[in-house]
């Protein structure tokens, strides 16, 4: 069957051959028989020449053979082709064979029977040069598209393998012991990628790299052997616990680079009391305002530390906030009035008026009130401002002295002034035999005991019921103020237990004599 094909392929090309050549000898033939002579060299007619005549048969004939030589190839062919049968092949793509018959000589025109172009990239054997025999087998292993990402760097592979440990190989990616390898996401041993049983469309390779780390609080340097692809991850890997607070010399997120050096900078562990709670953390700075500054506590106002802002930060040190707050508290005092009394001519004695009403003044104290973490600390007065000052109450007593007469059992008196008063009588007998006054006057009907700062010694009364008396004895204590103690001989004594009218008989008393406000009568 290859030699039938052959002579197939070897006589369509001499037909060819043979129809370009007697086509070309027919062309140039026409031109050179067609070609004009010039006027001036234009021969007169001449006889016919032999040669002539015999190019005039053999082209005709030349031409009848060509075609039949090209018929007779032709029908060869036609004749050749429908006996010579197709040829049995198996095709094989990705695994799946397929048996089918071809008129292909070569792989390569197989392959485009099967829309496969054998420069795709696919594995394909034979080779496609390869000729077409019988019962041949072609496998096709479709080349497909892997994704590698080795040590963060991405690219897209076009192969036929499935293999990791051959897809690695063939892209030059070497792996060891250590190194970390994912397929198609998932972890797996670099011991295990040469009998890895399923075909992988995704590998990532990060290979293991060596970092030192120096942390700065206890002075310790290490080595990291990792895979992991952040300094931040790396160092969680490795147990380090690092606080909100610490700086490192790189970026927690910054990518590991083979022997990239890490310093940890720690910050200090500090106690931080306020508000009622207690916090414990880590800050950075070299004080106590750089303490509460960086752990986000603010002081406004009044508020401070203890201790000082300014002391330099020690690792475990406590820190405690006041919270201080101040109040002005305002304070009222009532200033009392004082109660004058003013002589009043025009009122009558034993008579008051108020002449101006008291009213009470207002004392207003400021007070600055220091809270200190809730709790009162001080007071502290800032102002004291009398923003009212009393008015005082005056009682105007009456000095006019109206002088009256009245009709009595004893006759018709004058007098200038009527006090009500308790009244008592005493004798001698009633004093132990006692019948001399405090003036030195004997003791009879007529002499009356008072009180010397109402009454004077030497003021003339009248009582009815009594007559006139003198007053010329004090007596004894009284509970009440405004008393007169009617004297009597033993022989001709009354008793006494009474209020009663006591007039004051004229003449009148220089005016600081007379006690104008008497005790029982003052207006408040």
């Amino acid at each position: 069957m290859a030699s039938l094909a052959s002579v197939r392929w070897v006589m369509g090309r001499l037909i060819v051959l043979t129809s370009c050549a007697m086509l070309t000898f027919m062309s140039l033939n026409f031109l050179r028989d067609s070609a004009p002579s010039s006027p001036a060299t234009q021969p007169k007619p001449p006889a016919p020449s032999p040669h002539r005549f015999a190019w005039r048969v053999i082209i005709p004939f030349a031409v009848l053979m060509a075609a039949a030589t090209l018929g007779v190839l032709t029908l060869l062919i036609v004749l050749l082709g429908a006996d010579a049968p197709a040829t049995p092949v198996t095709i094989v793509i990705d695994g799946e064979a397929r048996q089918t018959d071809t008129n292909a000589q070569t792989v390569a025109e197989l392959l485009r029977d099967f829309q496969i172009d054998p420069n795709s990239g696919d594995q394909i054997d034979p080779p496609p040069l390869s000729p077409i025999t019988p019962d041949m087998v072609v496998r096709i292993d479709r080349a497909r598209s892997v994704s590698l990402l080795v040590d963060g760097e991405a690219r897209v592979l076009w192969t036929p393998l499935t293999n990791p440990a051959q897809i690695l190989a063939s892209a030059g990616v070497t792996v060891e012991a250590g190194d970390l390898v994912l397929l198609d996401g998932s972890p797996a041993d670099v011991n295990m990628l040469a009998g890895w049983p399923v075909p992988v469309t995704q590998i990532a390779v990060r290979h293991v790299m060596p970092i030192i780390v120096v942390d700065e609080e206890d002075g310790s340097t290490r080595v990291l052997m990792t895979t992991r692809e952040t300094v931040g991850e790396a160092l969680f890997d490795a147990g380090y616990t690092l606080y909100e607070a610490d700086s490192l010399s790189v970026a927690l997120s910054e990518p590991v680079v083979r022997d990239m050096m890490v310093t940890i900078r720690r910050a200090n562990p500090i106690n931080i009391v306020v508000d009622g709670e207690t916090i414990r953390t880590r800050v950075r700075g070299s004080t106590v305002a750089d303490a509460l500054a960086s752990a986000g506590v603010t002081l406004t106002g009044l508020d401070y530390p203890i201790p000082a802002e300014s002391t330099p930060l020690i690792p475990g040190m406590s820190i405690r906030v006041i919270r201080v707050q101040e109040e002005i508290v305002e304070t009222d005092r009532t200033l009392a009035y004082e109660t004058l009394y003013q002589a009043d001519p025009e009122l009558e004695i034993d008579n008051q008026r108020v002449l101006q009403p008291g009213r009470e003044g207002i004392e207003r104290t400021r007070i600055r009130v220091r809270y200190e973490n809730g709790i009162e600390v001080s007071r502290t007065v800032e102002s004291v401002e009398v923003i009212q000052a009393p008015q005082n109450h005056i009682i105007g007593y009456g000095t006019n002295i109206v002088i009256r007469t009245l009709e009595t059992p004893d006759g018709v008196i004058e007098y200038w002034r009527v006090i009500r008063m308790y009244a008592t009588s005493y004798h001698p007998a009633a004093l132990g035999g006692d019948n001399i006054t405090a003036t030195g006057r004997t003791l009879v009907k007529g002499i009356v005991g008072g009180d010397p700062r109402i009454t004077p010694y030497g003021t003339r009364i009248y009582v009815f019921g009594y007559g006139f008396g003198d007053i010329q004895d004090t007596g004894g204590p009284r509970r009440i103020r405004l008393w007169v103690d009617l004297g009597y001989s033993d022989e001709d004594f009354v008793g006494w237990s009474r209020n009663t009218d006591v007039y004051i008989l004229t003449p009148v008393p220089p005016p600081e004599d007379i006690l104008y406000i008497l005790p029982c009568c003052a207006l408040q």
